[in-house]
């Protein structure tokens, strides 16, 4: 019995309500709740924001992955920048599309065709670590042709489908007959990514323990992560928990404080204090600046306390370190990339030389 995954990242034009009819979504997934506009300059959809080391995308890959899924398609909007992943999946596809809606239903179809009898169907902006075969199991014995999973706060957009009752169906009719279908309740850790402030939540939560997804990297102290090619100087200070993403560096006298996370290809100048805030990748942030309770990319600054962005032109205060992103192209260069790259779990290994010797990184 073979077993897929199509993992989409965009906005959804259909989600299911409590009461089995579809209304429209941009960003919000949860029940009852206005939709949030999110930011254009994080640069792409929240679920492609790395959060120490790895984008939530990523994760749920991953998850899918180690229940040994036999296809797992990623399906993501034309002009959507997706960071590259830390680890190949030989049976992952990655496809630029124009029409998700579209996508997803052509991708049921392939899989029923294939062979593949059941597949799950989820939105990348919805993380939840349920027990994937647990909701498989479920599915299959209540033998209906979608089955939608809740949580607490309500829908979540992760269903399973039998390809091939499904395979003639819109997507739309398909979620349509999914909301009156009997439901799978989610009890552990979920994150719905429609707000900034969810970056720094589940930042918060890997830091602590909170959830199963875990820093990247080396642990080089308790509660102190730092990942490949990062550099802290000797008389700067971390206290844990924190993460130091790849290729980052923090300065003299600078300190990053309990629950901050410094993404990859960032700076953290001299004298200058992260305090509760996720630094995004290629950030500089200048010297002598004291940051709280704040998400940072580029020359834009997030405060979850007032709820509000500024935009600092100085780029002695805070500025991009990142050349222009390119997005996703297709799937035929990507793999193309990856046949003349080196493996990249090759390329993220930590030497085991690699070490904070003389570094104050407090516990």
């Amino acid at each position: 019995m073979g077993l897929g995954a199509i993992v989409a990242i965009g906005s959804r034009k259909q989600r299911v309500a409590g009461n089995g009819a579809a209304s429209s979504a941009t960003g919000s997934n949860v029940t009852g709740s206005a939709a949030v506009d999110l930011p254009s300059w994080l640069g792409g959809p929240l679920e492609c924001t790395e959060v120490l080391g790895r984008s939530l995308a990523e994760r749920t890959v991953e998850r899918f992955a180690a229940i040994d899924a036999d296809c797992i398609s990623l399906l993501m909007e034309a002009g959507t920048y997706l960071p590259p992943f830390r680890a190949a999946h030989k049976n992952l596809t990655i496809r630029a599309v124009s029409d998700l809606d579209a996508a997803i239903t052509q991708n049921v179809q392939e899989f029923a065709l294939s062979g593949i009898d059941h597949s799950f169907i989820n939105w990348a902006d919805a993380y939840a670590e349920t027990d994937l075969l647990d909701l498989f199991c479920f599915h299959r014995e209540s033998r209906q042709t979608a089955t939608p999973s809740f949580d607490k706060d309500g829908e979540l957009a992760l269903w399973v489908v039998n390809c091939e009752k499904a395979q003639d169906l819109s997507l739309e009719t398909l979620l349509d007959q999914a909301g009156r279908a009997s439901r799978y309740f989610i009890r552990e850790y979920v994150s719905r990514l429609n707000h900034p402030r969810y970056l720094r939540q589940i930042a918060a939560d890997m830091l602590r323990g909170g959830c199963q997804a875990r820093p990247s990297g080396r642990q080089v102290r308790p509660g102190v992560w730092c990942d490949q090619g990062a550099e802290v100087h000797r008389r700067a200070r971390i206290v844990a928990p924190a993460y130091v993403g790849c290729g980052s560096k923090v300065r003299a006298d600078a300190l990053i404080t309990r629950l901050s996370n410094i993404e990859r290809d960032c700076c953290v100048d001299s004298g200058t204090v992260v305090e509760d805030s996720s630094i995004l990748a290629n950030t500089s942030l200048g010297i002598c600046l004291d940051l709280c309770h704040a998400v940072v990319s580029g020359n834009k600054l997030f405060n979850l306390e007032r709820d509000v962005t500024i935009e600092v032109t100085d780029p002695e205060v805070i500025r991009s370190t990142a050349a222009t992103q390119k997005p996703f192209a297709s799937v035929i260069e990507r793999s193309e990339e990856r046949e003349k790259a080196p493996d990249s779990r090759t390329l993220h290994q930590i030497p085991e030389s690699w070490q904070f010797d003389g570094n104050l990184i407090q516990e």
